[in-house]
């Protein structure tokens, strides 16, 4: 699936995970990365709600020019593909800490 934006490069927007505690979905603004026709979200830790709903449920949402996507997450195992994403995602000292993260394979926009 194709969206129109400029590659790579990273931005805020809205993320819509199924939370794992009552199934309903949740929405969290998070700066991500788009990069060869993939969307990346990254953190310092696994603590966070969206990051262990991403665990159990992989489906994930986002908003980009005014439309939802969706997709399918795959948690990142490959350090070399998460200190690239790193790269895209900061410019400061941040780009050089450990992060957690998943690839989302873009399916289609919700209409």
């Amino acid at each position: 699936m194709h969206v129109d934006i400029k590659s790579p490069s990273t931005f805020i927007t809205r993320v819509y995970t199924t939370s794992i505690k009552d199934g309903k979905k949740k929405d969290i603004k998070l700066k991500v990365v788009y990069d060869d026709g993939k969307i990346y979200f990254t953190r310092r830790n696994k603590r966070s709600s969206w990051y262990k709903n991403l665990l159990i449920n992989d489906k994930a949402e986002f908003e980009l020019g005014g439309k939802i996507f969706y997709g399918t997450a795959k948690e990142m195992n490959d350090q070399n593909l998460i200190s690239r994403i790193s790269q895209i995602k900061y410019s400061n000292e941040k780009k050089d800490e450990p992060r957690y993260g998943f690839e989302i394979k873009i399916k289609g926009e919700i209409t």
